[in-house]
Protein backbone atom coordinates (compact mmCIF):
# COMPACT_ATOMS: atom_id res chain seq x y z
CA UNK A 1 0.00 0.00 0.00
CA UNK A 2 1.42 2.99 -0.96
CA UNK A 3 2.05 5.65 1.71
CA UNK A 4 -0.28 8.98 1.99
CA UNK A 5 1.01 12.30 0.79
CA UNK A 6 -1.04 14.79 2.57
CA UNK A 7 -2.04 13.45 5.83
CA UNK A 8 -5.19 15.52 8.03
CA UNK A 9 -4.88 14.24 11.97
CA UNK A 10 -7.46 15.85 14.34
CA UNK A 11 -7.37 15.61 17.70
CA UNK A 12 -10.96 15.40 19.48
CA UNK A 13 -12.46 14.69 22.83
CA UNK A 14 -15.99 15.16 23.04
CA UNK A 15 -16.62 17.31 19.66
CA UNK A 16 -20.15 16.44 18.55
CA UNK A 17 -21.29 20.26 18.58
CA UNK A 18 -18.62 21.39 15.70
CA UNK A 19 -16.93 18.07 14.31
CA UNK A 20 -19.36 17.38 11.76
CA UNK A 21 -18.96 20.94 10.35
CA UNK A 22 -15.21 20.53 10.50
CA UNK A 23 -15.37 17.31 8.38
CA UNK A 24 -17.69 18.47 6.17
CA UNK A 25 -14.87 20.91 5.45
CA UNK A 26 -12.17 18.53 4.83
CA UNK A 27 -14.75 16.81 2.68
CA UNK A 28 -15.23 19.85 0.07
CA UNK A 29 -11.27 20.32 -0.35
CA UNK A 30 -10.35 20.53 -4.23
CA UNK A 31 -7.44 18.55 -2.63
CA UNK A 32 -8.41 16.58 -0.10
CA UNK A 33 -6.56 14.49 2.25
CA UNK A 34 -4.87 10.78 1.49
CA UNK A 35 -5.21 10.07 4.98
CA UNK A 36 -7.94 11.32 7.71
CA UNK A 37 -7.07 10.32 10.97
CA UNK A 38 -9.20 10.79 14.10
CA UNK A 39 -7.79 10.44 17.15
CA UNK A 40 -10.64 10.52 20.08
CA UNK A 41 -9.36 10.78 23.32
CA UNK A 42 -11.71 8.59 24.98
CA UNK A 43 -15.47 11.29 24.26
CA UNK A 44 -18.30 10.25 26.17
CA UNK A 45 -20.56 12.00 23.37
CA UNK A 46 -21.63 10.87 20.07
CA UNK A 47 -18.15 11.66 18.60
CA UNK A 48 -17.95 8.25 17.04
CA UNK A 49 -20.87 8.02 15.71
CA UNK A 50 -20.67 11.58 13.85
CA UNK A 51 -17.50 10.20 12.01
CA UNK A 52 -18.20 6.70 11.16
CA UNK A 53 -21.73 7.90 9.89
CA UNK A 54 -20.11 10.92 7.80
CA UNK A 55 -21.61 10.02 4.16
CA UNK A 56 -18.18 10.89 2.07
CA UNK A 57 -15.20 10.69 3.88
CA UNK A 58 -13.14 7.54 4.47
CA UNK A 59 -12.15 8.17 8.30
CA UNK A 60 -9.22 6.72 10.29
CA UNK A 61 -10.41 5.83 13.43
CA UNK A 62 -7.92 5.81 16.55
CA UNK A 63 -9.41 5.48 20.08
CA UNK A 64 -6.99 6.15 23.09
CA UNK A 65 -7.39 3.84 26.22
CA UNK A 66 -7.30 6.43 28.53
CA UNK A 67 -7.54 10.68 28.14
CA UNK A 68 -4.25 11.74 27.44
CA UNK A 69 -5.20 15.65 27.91
CA UNK A 70 -5.43 17.50 24.13
CA UNK A 71 -1.44 18.40 24.54
CA UNK A 72 -0.51 14.64 24.36
CA UNK A 73 -3.07 13.58 21.74
CA UNK A 74 -1.55 16.97 19.80
CA UNK A 75 1.70 14.96 20.10
CA UNK A 76 0.35 12.12 19.39
CA UNK A 77 -0.50 13.92 16.21
CA UNK A 78 2.75 14.55 15.16
CA UNK A 79 4.37 11.25 15.27
CA UNK A 80 2.51 10.77 11.98
CA UNK A 81 5.19 12.85 10.32
CA UNK A 82 7.67 10.49 9.65
CA UNK A 83 4.67 8.61 7.86
CA UNK A 84 3.54 11.20 5.29
CA UNK A 85 5.18 14.21 2.96
CA UNK A 86 2.73 16.57 4.24
CA UNK A 87 1.00 16.86 7.52
CA UNK A 88 -1.92 19.25 9.01
CA UNK A 89 -3.30 19.16 12.34
CA UNK A 90 -6.97 19.76 12.15
CA UNK A 91 -8.57 21.27 15.27
CA UNK A 92 -12.34 19.87 15.73
CA UNK A 93 -13.72 22.82 15.87
CA UNK A 94 -12.14 24.91 13.57
CA UNK A 95 -12.67 25.20 9.65
CA UNK A 96 -10.91 25.10 6.86
CA UNK A 97 -11.60 26.42 3.08
CA UNK A 98 -12.27 24.64 0.13
CA UNK A 99 -8.76 25.09 -1.31
CA UNK A 100 -6.79 25.32 1.65
CA UNK A 101 -4.96 21.67 0.61
CA UNK A 102 -4.67 22.39 -2.37
CA UNK A 103 -2.67 25.82 -2.02
CA UNK A 104 -0.82 25.30 0.80
CA UNK A 105 0.63 21.98 -0.62
CA UNK A 106 1.17 23.78 -3.89
CA UNK A 107 2.94 26.49 -1.89
CA UNK A 108 5.81 24.14 -1.16
CA UNK A 109 6.38 21.76 -3.77
CA UNK A 110 9.60 22.71 -5.16
CA UNK A 111 11.34 23.14 -1.74
CA UNK A 112 13.80 20.31 -0.67
CA UNK A 113 13.46 19.08 3.08
CA UNK A 114 11.56 20.37 5.77
CA UNK A 115 9.35 23.25 5.12
CA UNK A 116 6.35 24.93 6.72
CA UNK A 117 3.78 26.67 5.00
CA UNK A 118 0.78 28.72 6.17
CA UNK A 119 -2.43 30.78 5.01
CA UNK A 120 -4.12 33.85 6.79
CA UNK A 121 -6.90 33.07 9.03
CA UNK A 122 -10.32 34.53 10.17
CA UNK A 123 -12.30 34.33 13.80
CA UNK A 124 -16.11 33.08 13.58
CA UNK A 125 -18.16 31.89 16.11
CA UNK A 126 -20.45 29.20 17.69
CA UNK A 127 -22.50 29.58 14.98
CA UNK A 128 -20.18 29.72 12.02
CA UNK A 129 -20.65 33.55 11.65
CA UNK A 130 -17.38 35.54 10.89
CA UNK A 131 -16.37 37.87 14.19
CA UNK A 132 -15.51 40.89 13.01
CA UNK A 133 -15.03 42.65 9.26
CA UNK A 134 -15.10 40.57 6.38
CA UNK A 135 -11.17 40.22 5.69
CA UNK A 136 -10.01 40.66 2.26
CA UNK A 137 -8.67 37.68 0.37
CA UNK A 138 -5.86 38.82 -1.65
CA UNK A 139 -4.47 37.03 -4.48
CA UNK A 140 -0.49 37.44 -4.10
CA UNK A 141 1.81 34.50 -4.91
CA UNK A 142 2.80 32.76 -1.88
CA UNK A 143 6.34 34.06 -0.54
CA UNK A 144 9.06 32.71 1.31
CA UNK A 145 10.14 34.37 4.47
CA UNK A 146 12.89 34.48 6.18
CA UNK A 147 13.37 32.54 9.87
CA UNK A 148 13.53 35.80 11.49
CA UNK A 149 10.63 37.64 9.31
CA UNK A 150 8.23 34.60 10.35
CA UNK A 151 9.71 34.47 14.09
CA UNK A 152 9.08 38.12 15.11
CA UNK A 153 5.62 38.42 15.11
CA UNK A 154 5.77 34.53 16.71
CA UNK A 155 7.58 36.13 19.62
CA UNK A 156 5.45 38.97 20.17
CA UNK A 157 2.30 35.97 19.98
CA UNK A 158 1.35 37.39 16.78
CA UNK A 159 0.92 33.65 16.23
CA UNK A 160 0.17 31.79 13.06
CA UNK A 161 -3.01 29.33 13.58
CA UNK A 162 -2.11 25.95 13.88
CA UNK A 163 -4.96 24.61 11.80
CA UNK A 164 -3.72 27.19 9.52
CA UNK A 165 -0.06 25.64 9.09
CA UNK A 166 0.93 22.57 6.65
CA UNK A 167 3.82 21.02 7.72
CA UNK A 168 6.43 19.85 4.86
CA UNK A 169 8.02 16.55 6.96
CA UNK A 170 10.63 15.33 3.92
CA UNK A 171 9.26 11.94 5.83
CA UNK A 172 11.25 12.69 9.22
CA UNK A 173 10.15 12.32 12.53
CA UNK A 174 8.95 15.44 14.29
CA UNK A 175 11.57 17.79 15.16
CA UNK A 176 9.91 19.25 18.11
CA UNK A 177 6.67 18.48 20.31
CA UNK A 178 4.33 20.38 22.34
CA UNK A 179 5.17 21.26 25.62
CA UNK A 180 3.10 21.94 28.65
CA UNK A 181 1.75 24.84 28.10
CA UNK A 182 -1.68 24.21 27.73
CA UNK A 183 -2.52 28.31 26.48
CA UNK A 184 1.07 29.20 24.00
CA UNK A 185 2.24 25.78 23.08
CA UNK A 186 1.07 26.01 19.80
CA UNK A 187 3.02 29.46 19.25
CA UNK A 188 6.23 27.97 20.83
CA UNK A 189 5.74 24.46 18.58
CA UNK A 190 5.23 26.16 15.35
CA UNK A 191 8.21 28.57 16.67
CA UNK A 192 10.42 25.79 17.58
CA UNK A 193 10.25 23.32 13.83
CA UNK A 194 10.51 26.47 12.24
CA UNK A 195 13.94 26.98 13.15
CA UNK A 196 14.40 23.08 11.53
CA UNK A 197 12.88 24.29 7.86
CA UNK A 198 14.91 24.82 4.78
CA UNK A 199 11.64 27.20 3.73
CA UNK A 200 9.16 29.18 5.56
CA UNK A 201 5.78 29.99 3.14
CA UNK A 202 2.93 32.18 3.53
CA UNK A 203 0.01 32.17 1.70
CA UNK A 204 -1.41 35.20 1.93
CA UNK A 205 -5.47 34.05 1.48
CA UNK A 206 -7.66 33.58 4.13
CA UNK A 207 -7.73 30.07 3.84
CA UNK A 208 -8.75 28.86 7.67
CA UNK A 209 -11.29 29.09 10.21
CA UNK A 210 -10.88 30.02 14.02
CA UNK A 211 -14.02 28.99 15.68
CA UNK A 212 -14.59 31.17 19.12
CA UNK A 213 -16.58 29.31 21.32
CA UNK A 214 -17.47 28.74 25.28
CA UNK A 215 -16.31 25.67 25.31
CA UNK A 216 -12.81 25.97 24.03
CA UNK A 217 -9.91 25.94 25.57
CA UNK A 218 -9.64 29.46 26.28
CA UNK A 219 -12.32 30.12 27.96
CA UNK A 220 -10.70 27.64 31.17
CA UNK A 221 -6.98 28.84 30.88
CA UNK A 222 -7.99 32.28 31.76
CA UNK A 223 -8.78 31.08 35.34
CA UNK A 224 -4.80 30.15 35.16
CA UNK A 225 -2.22 32.81 36.28
CA UNK A 226 0.58 30.29 34.83
CA UNK A 227 -1.83 29.51 31.67
CA UNK A 228 -3.04 32.90 30.49
CA UNK A 229 -0.15 34.77 32.13
CA UNK A 230 3.21 33.37 32.64
CA UNK A 231 3.64 30.74 30.03
CA UNK A 232 3.36 33.85 27.58
CA UNK A 233 6.37 35.75 29.45
CA UNK A 234 8.06 31.95 29.07
CA UNK A 235 7.34 31.52 24.83
CA UNK A 236 8.16 34.84 24.18
CA UNK A 237 11.62 34.86 25.88
CA UNK A 238 12.17 31.17 24.34
CA UNK A 239 11.41 32.23 20.76
CA UNK A 240 12.92 35.96 20.70
CA UNK A 241 16.67 33.20 21.52
CA UNK A 242 16.06 31.37 18.03
CA UNK A 243 16.30 34.82 16.27
CA UNK A 244 19.92 35.27 14.76
CA UNK A 245 20.95 38.70 15.38
CA UNK A 246 23.43 40.88 16.52
CA UNK A 247 23.45 41.65 20.53
CA UNK A 248 22.44 44.70 20.51
CA UNK A 249 19.13 44.25 18.26
CA UNK A 250 18.43 41.47 20.57
CA UNK A 251 18.76 43.63 23.40
CA UNK A 252 16.32 46.60 21.82
CA UNK A 253 13.80 43.36 21.35
CA UNK A 254 14.11 42.58 25.01
CA UNK A 255 12.95 45.73 25.77
CA UNK A 256 10.31 45.85 23.08
CA UNK A 257 9.22 42.16 24.63
CA UNK A 258 9.27 43.90 27.94
CA UNK A 259 6.63 46.44 26.92
CA UNK A 260 4.24 44.25 24.68
CA UNK A 261 4.06 42.12 27.55
CA UNK A 262 3.47 44.69 30.03
CA UNK A 263 0.48 45.71 27.81
CA UNK A 264 -1.03 42.85 27.16
CA UNK A 265 -1.42 42.28 30.87
CA UNK A 266 -2.50 45.63 31.55
CA UNK A 267 -5.30 44.41 29.04
CA UNK A 268 -6.18 41.19 31.37
CA UNK A 269 -5.97 42.90 34.12
CA UNK A 270 -9.32 45.51 32.79
CA UNK A 271 -10.74 42.01 31.64
CA UNK A 272 -11.03 40.91 35.48
CA UNK A 273 -10.68 44.29 37.16
CA UNK A 274 -14.51 44.09 37.87
CA UNK A 275 -15.71 39.90 38.32
CA UNK A 276 -12.56 38.90 39.69
CA UNK A 277 -10.68 42.10 41.37
CA UNK A 278 -8.21 39.48 43.64
CA UNK A 279 -6.96 37.74 40.26
CA UNK A 280 -6.45 41.44 38.29
CA UNK A 281 -4.20 42.27 41.28
CA UNK A 282 -2.06 38.77 41.06
CA UNK A 283 -1.84 39.30 36.82
CA UNK A 284 -0.39 42.55 37.66
CA UNK A 285 2.21 41.63 40.70
CA UNK A 286 3.27 38.53 38.24
CA UNK A 287 3.74 41.17 35.28
CA UNK A 288 6.07 43.46 37.45
CA UNK A 289 7.83 40.80 38.97
CA UNK A 290 9.03 39.95 35.27
CA UNK A 291 9.28 43.30 33.61
CA UNK A 292 9.97 45.63 36.07
CA UNK A 293 7.81 49.00 37.29
CA UNK A 294 9.09 50.89 34.83
CA UNK A 295 7.76 48.60 31.53
CA UNK A 296 4.24 48.84 33.67
CA UNK A 297 3.97 51.96 33.54
CA UNK A 298 5.10 52.34 29.61
CA UNK A 299 2.76 49.44 28.94
CA UNK A 300 -0.34 51.57 30.69
CA UNK A 301 0.67 54.57 28.72
CA UNK A 302 0.96 53.00 25.20
CA UNK A 303 -2.60 51.31 26.24
CA UNK A 304 -3.82 54.40 27.30
CA UNK A 305 -2.72 55.85 23.71
CA UNK A 306 -3.91 52.97 21.43
CA UNK A 307 -7.51 53.35 23.02
CA UNK A 308 -7.57 57.31 22.32
CA UNK A 309 -6.34 56.27 18.81
CA UNK A 310 -9.13 53.77 18.57
CA UNK A 311 -11.89 56.28 20.15
CA UNK A 312 -11.06 58.90 17.42
CA UNK A 313 -10.66 56.12 14.68
CA UNK A 314 -14.19 54.47 15.59
CA UNK A 315 -12.37 51.53 15.84
CA UNK A 316 -13.84 48.67 18.08
CA UNK A 317 -11.26 46.76 20.01
CA UNK A 318 -12.81 43.21 20.43
CA UNK A 319 -9.44 42.59 23.26
CA UNK A 320 -9.09 39.19 20.94
CA UNK A 321 -5.18 38.94 21.00
CA UNK A 322 -5.04 39.69 24.55
CA UNK A 323 -7.88 37.17 25.88
CA UNK A 324 -7.04 34.55 23.39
Amino acid sequence: MPQPFLTTVIPVYNGERYLSATLDSVAKQTRPPDRLVILDNCSTDRTEELVKSHPTLKVEWRRNETNIGLLSNLNRALEFASETDYLHLLMADDLVLPTFCERLVASMDSIQGRALGYSFNETIDSKGVQVGPAKRRPSLPPRKLSLNEYLTPQSELNTVLLPAVVFKTNRQPAPCFFQDLPQVADTLLLGEWAAHCRNIVEVSEYLCQYRLHPFNTTSSNIKSLQFWVLDEWRVMQAISKLIDEPAFNHWVRSQKLKGLFAARSHVKVRFMKKEQPDFARLIKQAAVERVGSFYWTAGSIVLFARDLLWRFSGTKHLMENAVK
